[in-house]
């Protein structure tokens, strides 16, 4: 007969690693996240008034649309800089089985 042994064993993955969620639950790529969306809007906001210079001739030739441009490119960067960081390593327990003849 076999007798098969169950053993608890460690290995090591990175948190994140896993692709195929939709979502992340890390902190920092929520964040990186909600910094990215931010950065859109700005740069949203931007062409909207650049596209409508006619209807705001004031926001569109003042300050407000280079503003825009800045927050967006800040945010940007620090959704980048989030994105980049590395991810944790933590131990995972698998079961592995080993079967022994006798």
């Amino acid at each position: 007969m076999k007798d098969l042994t169950t053993r608890i064993s460690v290995v090591e993955r990175a948190v994140g690693s896993d692709r195929t969620r939709p979502a992340s639950y890390r902190l920092s790529e929520l964040a990186a996240w909600l910094f990215s969306i931010h950065a859109d809007r700005w740069k949203r906001r931007a062409l909207f008034y650049e596209c409508h210079r006619d209807y705001f001739p004031g926001l569109a030739s003042g300050r407000f649309v280079e503003r825009c441009r800045e927050l967006e490119a800040s945010y940007r960067g620090l959704a980048q800089v989030l994105f980049t960081m590395p991810a944790p390593v933590r131990l995972v327990p698998i079961r592995v089985t080993v079967s022994r003849l006798k």
